[in-house]
């Protein structure tokens, strides 16, 4: 599987870490492939590629969604100059597939790369997609899906493959009720309500004889707040700005209380953690929302609205008092199926070799039954 690949889109984790994954899943199947990551030099991919020891190109696009006037004006010169930068990273590199995994960098990208008639491919992380994969799917050859729901809304050929997930994100362990850790997880840039409300939230709820210590993933902005908010506190608490190794700390993670983006919801499937998921509202098409109803359908996770949280404290108390019900949320998780970065992987493999599409479906149909 040689050759250079193009991997566009961003902005926050839950778009840049299934890109890793599918860069690294590359990687792994030919050391002498090439994988370049475009985004922004706004979004966490200007921090999060580079640390990875991958190399980041930038386009000037910004976002459009919710965005002001004068933002939106700005775009009448980003778009334009996007799509010239991508033609010439596109003519420079040569790459033999482009991906695009959502967020504001990847539209460009892909549709220039279309242009050219370069294979194309999206990887949709939410239950219903983002704008950027939306407008993608017209080029694209190939849907790569973490919800089946989504295909109804793209204009591609879709295969479910699931959320990939960072290698280092390793299956989980049997879970049991005595690991001593209360995860609050606010996503990639933590979650303001979640930093608002939980502090005072379970200092009603956790008493030194539970014998927990909260880990409090806050975002880098709300530090100095949160940890104020947690002063006083009868229970040991470490508040951290991002967790970079997530997935040695959930060895010990007895609940979780996050948010429901895709790649939370797909690394919550690997590690088995009973969960508590509070859907971000203002998410787009209420995304969050369609994500945690997967994981509340199956017993292996509470939905909280966020307007509910900050009476949830009998909730959490009922949880924590019952290694039961735990116990039952952990073992209600379905299996996390193949390794869904080595299934996207092969799939840019069929692309880059021109294999028929309908055999590549049916192929897969063929697995899945």
């Amino acid at each position: 599987m040689s050759g250079c690949y193009m991997i566009a889109g961003g902005g926050t984790g839950g778009h840049i870490f299934p890109a890793i994954a599918i860069g690294e899943a590359l990687l792994a199947a030919n050391a002498a492939t090439r994988v370049l990551f475009v985004g922004t030099a706004y979004g966490m991919e200007k921090d999060l590629i580079p640390k990875q020891g991958h190399t980041l190109l930038t386009l000037p696009v910004r976002g459009l969604l919710g965005k002001s006037l004068a933002h939106k004006a700005a775009l009448l010169w980003r778009v334009p100059a996007s799509l010239l930068l991508s033609l010439f990273y596109l003519l420079r590199f040569r790459p033999k597939v482009v991906i695009g995994v959502g967020g504001y960098a990847s539209a460009p990208l892909l549709w220039t790369a279309a242009l050219l008639r370069i294979p194309t491919m999206i990887q949709e992380q939410n239950a219903f997609p983002g704008l950027a994969n939306r407008i993608s799917s017209r080029v694209a050859k190939l849907a790569c899906l973490g919800f089946g729901e989504a295909g109804t809304r793209l204009r591609c050929p879709s295969i479910v493959t699931g959320n990939p997930v960072r290698k280092d994100f390793k299956q989980g362990g049997t879970w049991s009720a005595d690991r001593p850790i209360l995860l609050v997880l606010g996503g990639s840039q933590g979650a303001a309500a979640l930093n608002r409300i939980l502090p005072e939230l379970l200092a009603g709820v956790l008493t030194p004889d539970m014998n927990l210590r909260v880990v409090h993933q806050c975002g880098k902005a709300h530090e100095a707040s949160v940890r104020a908010a947690y002063e006083g506190a009868a229970f040991q608490v470490e508040v951290v700005s991002f967790i970079e190794d997530l997935s040695k700390l959930m060895d010990d993670v007895r609940l979780v209380v996050c948010r429901s983006g895709a790649s939370t919801i797909a690394e919550l499937k690997l590690v088995g953690v009973p969960a508590v998921l509070v859907p971000f509202p203002r998410a787009t098409h209420d995304h969050q929302t369609f994500n945690a109803k997967s994981l509340a359908a199956c017993g292996a996770a509470r939905l909280i609205p966020e307007t509910e949280l900050p009476q949830a404290g009998p909730i959490l108390a009922e949880l924590l008092a019952s290694s039961e019900s735990l116990a039952n949320m952990a073992a209600a998780y379905p299996s996390p199926g193949p390794d869904s970065a080595r299934v996207c992987a092969q799939l840019v493999h069929d692309l880059q070799h021109k294999r028929p599409l309908n055999d590549i479906l049916k192929e897969h149909a063929a697995h899945v039954s």
